[in-house]
């Protein structure tokens, strides 16, 4: 019997000194895969390795990229396909761990000799276009060179049959579409063309009981003021049923979003506080509601004025033609084709001073929440998302990505949500919010002034930084903070990441009622490991990813929580993998 206990007091000790050795080490990320030379449609296995803090190597799901984009992609079997002439890298990334390696594709595509021979030749991308009819989208198309180069040029576009649609005067890669059916888009260049096959759907319409808010409109719209021009708005609200006019309708004014002002509930007067932001004006009458935006911008202009770059990026890395603005300026979101779409109608505001050098930025679908479906034509997000975006921000003349980008002065970002979606999933608009997706959850903190525009679909919010920006319901809020801040208390899981099973030590300094539980990112207990008094010292405990109900966990992100006395707690992330 001594034996035993001398046996358990010496496994337990040896527990204890690679969990303190831990502590001093550190994670890391390496390619396995030399740097990359290879042609256009060419094929190569690329793998990283991950270290943990012990030392040792786990099996992970790694992130690929390429900058630039088009250069190719890597599928989830980590096989990378090249896509088109360039020089960059290829980006392997693991919660914040990154390593690089030097991405070179030259030559001519493989294929039929005779498509290897079609140079010089012009390429319509994305290969399918899919539109509603009162919609518009973005065309991109570009010229290869005898070299395989991407050459920038200005096309002819044209519609086949020429009812589905119109391009824009002033844009002609701006596509109209009118009408219901299927043809192709055609840009030509000289004796060039290419098309693509063009698909107008019906407009989903949206219902709201047999109310129709169109009866109610604001005068003045949506309005950009600089400070000093004028301290007050008047508001008016015209309220018609079946096209008549009532004047004796006594509209409820409210004001929300940035601080700009305070308006009065029964005149619509708005008195401006001098302060800069974005805020919603809305009015209400019984059942019915408008809303309008205002954007208070500053009107001391600083004498150096930095540039904003904003390369719109589709998921198989082709960029659309970039978007230039200066500080000062907004982005007003739209005629982007699908997956990029669903942010058609949002904004981007960057006020004077949000920046100290010129930036480039590269804006996606983020991948890691969302599945594409071609067919469909929709973007799923998982953990109950509504709705997402994902900003990569680089300083022109770097050749880094800093995530996250911080700005001197918030940004002012608005988003468009789905009814639909929220029906389907049973949440209110009003408990709607905003927040950045991180690797241990989903955090508010960096996010202010949120206002929810029922009317119109739209969630408006202050953000001090740009990386993963979600849209979720406010319950499902990141459950790393919710739990508490680590007190000290030693909590070790080993290993972690796991497959089959994790070891818990926890060392008390004196005896403690502790609570040991598992959580999921939306706070749900999963399983209770530990209900009872221990005693002082180290103590371990095993987790086999099972529930409370006996089955097995689906893989993801979880939580231990270790309560002490009731009170105190400690958290420990842990990371199950698929077995």
């Amino acid at each position: 019997m001594k034996k035993f206990y001398l046996l358990k007091e010496i496994t337990l000790l040896l527990f204890f000194l690679l969990f303190t050795y831990s502590v001093f080490s550190q994670e890391s990320l390496f390619i396995t895969t030399p740097g990359i030379e290879l042609a256009p449609g060419e094929t190569i296995s690329v793998s990283a390795g991950y270290t943990d803090s012990m030392g040792i190597e786990q099996e992970v799901k790694i992130k690929w990229n390429t900058e630039p984009g088009y250069l190719g992609k890597v599928d989830k079997n980590g096989l990378f396909t090249a896509s088109h002439s360039g020089e960059g890298i290829l980006i392997a990334k693991y919660k914040e761990l990154r390593d690089s390696v030097n991405l070179k594709v030259t030559g001519t595509p493989k294929g039929t000799e005779e498509e290897n021979t079609a140079y010089p030749k012009v390429k319509v991308t994305p290969g399918k276009i899919k539109v509603m009819a009162g919609d518009s989208v973005e065309l991109a198309a570009f010229y290869i060179n005898e070299l395989d180069q991407k050459v920038d040029t200005i096309f002819s576009w044209s519609v086949w049959p020429a009812e589905l649609g119109s391009f824009s005067y002033s844009s002609e890669n701006m596509f109209y579409a009118h009408n219901v059916g299927k043809g192709i888009l055609v840009a030509s260049l000289g004796e060039l063309a290419d098309t693509v096959k063009l698909e107008v759907e019906e407009p989903k319409v949206k219902t709201n009981n047999g109310n129709n808010s169109r009866q109610m409109q604001i005068l003045p719209g949506d309005t950009i003021v600089a400070l000093g021009s004028l301290m007050q708005i008047q508001y008016d609200a015209v309220y018609k049923t079946n096209g008549n006019k009532h004047d004796d309708a006594e509209v409820v004014w409210i004001l929300s979003g940035d601080s700009i002002g305070a308006i009065e509930a029964s005149t619509g007067l708005l008195t401006l506080s001098g302060e800069t932001g974005l805020a919603l004006i809305k009015a209400e009458y019984s059942n019915f509601s408008a809303s309008v935006e205002l954007l208070v911008v500053d009107s001391l202009v600083d004498p150096v004025v930095n540039t904003i770059t904003i390369h719109r990026v589709l998921p198989d890395g082709t960029e659309l033609p970039a978007k230039l603005f200066n500080e000062g300026e907004s982005y007003k979101i739209g005629g982007l084709p699908f997956p990029l779409n669903i942010l058609n109608g949002g904004m981007i505001h960057f006020p004077f001073g949000c920046i100290d050098e010129d930036i480039l930025i590269y804006m996606f679908i983020p991948d890691e929440y969302a599945e594409v479906d071609e067919d469909s034509v929709e973007v799923e997000f998982e953990n109950e998302i509504i709705t997402g975006v994902k900003f990569n921000v680089m300083p022109v003349g770097s050749d880094s990505i800093v995530e996250p980008y911080y700005f001197n002065i918030p940004l002012n970002l608005s988003l468009i949500y789905k009814h639909g979606l929220l029906d389907s999933l049973g949440v209110s608009p009003e408990n709607l919010d905003v927040f950045f997706a991180e690797n241990t959850g989903f955090t508010d903190d960096g996010t202010g002034s949120v206002a929810i525009d029922t009317v119109k679909n739209k969630i408006y919010a202050a953000i001090e930084h740009f990386s993963t920006i979600v849209v979720k319901q406010k319950e499902n809020e990141t459950f790393a903070r919710d739990l508490g801040k680590n007190t000290g208390e030693m909590l070790m899981a080993y290993p972690n990441p796991f497959s089959v099973s994790t070891q818990l030590a926890f060392k008390l300094s004196k005896k403690s009622d502790i609570d040991l539980s598992i959580y999921n990112l939306f706070g749900q207990k999963v399983k209770v490991l530990v209900h009872e008094e221990k005693s002082e010292g180290l103590h371990t405990v095993e987790w086999n990813g099972m529930n409370e109900n006996g089955t097995l966990s689906s893989p993801g992100i979880y939580f231990c929580r270790m309560l002490l006395n009731g009170d105190k707690a400690v958290v420990k992330q842990l990371i199950l993998n698929n077995r």
